[in-house]
Order: structure tokens, then C-alpha cells, then sequence
């Protein structure tokens, strides 16, 4: 357990690049709005450059990122465990849960960027994809019982993007047993918004498909939209991700 941060488990190496992530809201904000007013092109072509040059970086560092094990760890080993040995049992079970936390964050990173950073669509599959990957990991930590303080911010960006019955199920047990070890209303209140993002995201399909159906043609899909916090905002209720 000697390359586990306390804090941040595994996912120490990953943080800075979860930073950078954080950066491209505020960077594309500011790219639409010079867009939007006008400015020279120079201005426009310089603040573009910089942010597909950024999110483009960030894209290559999340597909490179691995974990770092501790020495003489396997990622198989857990099924080859001799029962009677409890305490090397739960070690590594703890270990497994810490893997898997920083897993959920590379793949609800690349939920981030490619939905609300990239616009691509809710149904897009590369964003469902790593929203199944993320939740099943999440699902993993909680299963092997280890530190879930940090769990919160990866399990709400891949349960927003869930579509399908299996993937809100997943989402279901993680955030059940999250509620269950921490008890705090935060965690309350983010399932809360999860279940209505489904909802809306449900309803603003299917009215997608009717209107396109009647006009001859196909439903583009939800667009990157941080459909989240227009709910949480409705409800007048703020969540802390860490």
C-alpha cells in the first residue's frame, strides 16, 4: 500500500490531468463568446487553437494514464485467495476498491470531455460506452468495501449519461451503498438530481423521435448539455463533489 495516497488513492498521477480537465469549461466559454461577439478572427482563431490544442492534449493523457500497483499486486489475484488468511483477504480487497475509484474517475473523465466538453451526444457511443465502464467500476468499489469519500464526483457524471435499464441499475446499487457507509445528505441529494436528469433526458428524447419522426427524419439526440445543473438549480440544491 506504499504508492496509495491516503487521500487520493491511485489516482494521484491522474489528479492533474482531471485539473486540466476542469480548465475547458471556462476555456470554451470563453471561445463561444468571442464567437458569439464578433471578435477579430485572429482572436477567435488563437482562443480555438488553445482549446483544441488543450482538450486534445487532455484526450491522449487520459487514454495513456495507467495506475500504479503496488509491487506484487495482480489485478486477478483476489479469486486466488486462501480463505483462512482474512486479513490478506481484506488488504486486498481494499486494494481492488482503491483500483477501481481511480478507474471511475479516468472513464467519468472521459464522460466529462466528451459530453460536455466535446457536445457530442447522450447517445453517443463513445460516451455511453465509457459511462457503463465507469459505473461498473464504481459498482466494484463499493462491492470490495474500500474508501468511498471520493467517490461522489465520477459515479454522478456517469449516472447523468446512463441510458440504458443495466447501466441505471448499476448507478442504483452504487449510490445505495454509498448512501448506505456515509449517510450524508449530499449523497441524497445527488441521487435525487440523477433520477431527474433521467427523467428529463427520457422526455426530451422521445420528443426528439416523435418530431423527427413526423418531419421524415432522425433524431439528432440530447447535445452536450450539462442537463444537471439546470435541475439542481430548479431545486435550489448545490452539491459538493469533494
Amino acid at each position: 500500500m506504499s504508492n496509495v495516497d491516503t487521500l487520493l488513492g491511485m489516482a494521484t498521477t491522474l489528479w492533474p490531468i482531471i485539473h486540466r480537465l476542469s480548465t475547458l469549461r471556462s476555456m470554451k466559454a470563453r471561445l463561444d463568446a468571442a464567437v458569439a461577439s464578433n471578435l477579430g478572427e485572429a482572436e477567435v482563431t488563437s482562443l480555438r487553437t488553445e482549446f483544441e490544442t488543450t482538450s486534445h492534449a487532455i484526450d491522449v493523457a487520459l487514454k495513456k494514464w495507467q495506475p500504479c500497483l503496488p509491487q506484487a499486486f495482480s489485478l486477478d489475484d483476489d479469486h486466488d485467495i486462501d480463505d483462512t488468511d482474512s486479513d490478506i483477504a481484506v488488504e486486498r480487497a481494499r486494494v481492488h476498491s482503491i483500483l477501481n475509484n481511480a478507474l471511475a474517475y479516468r472513464h467519468s473523465a472521459f464522460v466529462y470531455l466528451y459530453r460536455a466538453i466535446y457536445g457530442y451526444p447522450r447517445r453517443h457511443a463513445l460516451v455511453q460506452r465509457h459511462a457503463h465502464v465507469a459505473l461498473a467500476h464504481c459498482v466494484a468499489t463499493v462491492v470490495n468495501e474500500g474508501p468511498m469519500g471520493a467517490l461522489l464526483w465520477p459515479l454522478f457524471v456517469a449516472s447523468c449519461e446512463a441510458a440504458s435499464l443495466g447501466d441505471r441499475g448499476l448507478a442504483r446499487q452504487a449510490f445505495v451503498a454509498v448512501e448506505r457507509r456515509q449517510g450524508m445528505m449530499n449523497i441524497e441529494r445527488a441521487w435525487v438530481i440523477v433520477q431527474e436528469v433521467w427523467r428529463r433526458a427520457d422526455y426530451e428524447e422521445a420528443n426528439e423521435q416523435l418530431l423527427a419522426g413526423r418531419a421524415g427524419g432522425q433524431a439528432a439526440g440530447l447535445k452536450g448539455k450539462d442537463l444537471w445543473r439546470t435541475v439542481s438549480e430548479e431545486m435550489g440544491v448545490t452539491i459538493v463533489f469533494g
